[in-house]
This record gives structure tokens, sequence and C-alpha cells, in this order.
């Protein structure tokens, strides 16, 4: 069996190991330590493999191992709508307190805050998710107003594998982690899930339907922009 490697440094995706494989007959991706390794077959193009990577390289490096942030008092979240932070009290209750799109987590001073991380993510995520439902389908609304779309409802929960997602009935779902999103990436998601309504699938009469809506020849450029970010701060 004849096996041929080659080692690429991609400016979005990083480290590229593609392995050409006499016995492949399809394209395979997997997400490793030194960088995401593609086996394909030895007829595979270049375009082949970018629109592999395209496609799959997002939720690989979301699978990806990684260090893991501390809550403490340090730790801020700070985003277009939604603004996160600690304060530490003299008293001895936790509390969250919500200040327009400000959520403030108030400690006490002694809280052992390296044996209460798994809690600590937990407030931290109620907080977005609030943010979330009070935000995202208010604006989804809008957009469909605006740009004439229908769509049947709207669900706001805690998803990590997507931003979105629309069923063929109509129902719209989207990801709490949208509000950590700068606005101009939110709506594209919203416009996306949108044009699912009229095309349900990714071909060219869908991409042609997001250059109508999207601000002209942007479409393109926001979904780059929006494979740099994740679905989850944990």
């Amino acid at each position: 069996m004849k096996l041929t490697k080659s080692i690429m440094e991609h400016p979005q995706w990083g480290t590229i190991i593609v392995t050409r494989n006499q016995r492949a007959r399809r394209i395979i991706l997997r997400s490793r330590p030194d960088g995401i390794h593609i086996t394909v077959p030895t007829f595979a193009t270049k375009h082949d493999i970018e629109k592999a990577l395209d496609e799959c390289a997002p939720k690989l490096l979301q699978k990806r191992p990684e260090e893991r942030r501390t809550i403490d008092p340090a730790f801020r979240i700070e985003s277009d709508n939604f603004i996160f932070y600690i304060e530490e009290h003299t008293g001895k209750a936790f509390q969250l307190k919500y200040r327009g799109k400000e959520a403030v987590l108030f400690c006490p001073n002694d809280t052992d805050y390296h044996n209460m991380q798994e809690w600590l993510c937990k407030a931290v995520t109620t907080a977005i998710a609030r943010r979330a439902k009070e935000l995202l389908p208010l604006r989804l609304k809008e957009l469909a107003q605006e740009k004439g779309f229908s769509y049947s409802r709207c669900s706001v929960r805690n998803v990590h594998t997507r931003w979105g997602s629309c069923n063929t009935k109509g129902n719209i779902s989207l990801s709490i982690h949208l509000v950590l999103l700068p606005n101009e990436l939110i709506d594209y998601v919203l416009l996306h899930e949108l044009c699912h309504t009229v095309e349900m699938n990714h071909s060219e009469r869908f991409w042609a339907l997001m250059d109508k809506v999207v601000a002209p020849a942007k479409a393109k450029e926001l979904r780059k922009m929006l494979k740099m970010h994740k679905t989850s701060l944990f």
C-alpha cells in the first residue's frame, strides 16, 4: 500500500497533515493534538480537500482538548450584548444580579474558586441563557419582518454543536452562545436560519438568497469570521 504524506500550515485551520492513500475511497478528517489529519484518495484535488476542511474543520476544532478558562475574580466576558464579571463582598451568600446587558456574580471574599469551577460554570451559563432568551427571539422576529421571511417558532437552548438550526416545519433553534458574538455575526446566523425556511440545504440557490439578505458580497466573509468563534466558553 502506497502512502504519501504532506504537511502544511493553513492560515485558518493551522497545521494540516494530508495523507494520500491508494485504498481510500473518501476524505476522512480527524483532529489530533498536532493538527488536523486528512486521509484522501490519490485522485482527490486541492479543491476537494479545501471543501472538506470548510465543512468539517469547525466541528473538529471544537472537539480538540484545550485549556479551560478558570472562573475567578479576573474572569470577564464582554461582547456587544452581554457583559459578565465577578465582584467579591464581605457577605456569605452568592448572588447573581442583572443590570441591563450586564450580569454580576457576587461572591464571598473567602470563595474557594478552584473547587467551585463546576458550579461557577453553571452560574455563568445561567446568565448567558437569560440574556440570550431576552435578545435572540426579538432580533429574529425583527429580521424576519425586515427581510420578508416567516417561521413557525423560535427556541433558545444551551447547544454546543451548532449556532442554530431550522427544521422542515420552520422551527428555528438558536444556541444561547450566540449572544457572545458581535452583532453582525449574530445577524448572519439568524439570517442563515431564516434562509433555510426557504431553502433547506446549502445549494447555490441558498447562497444566492443569503447574498440578497446579507450585506452585498459579504456572506462568505462573515461565514469565515464565524468559524473563528466557538459555540461555548467551556
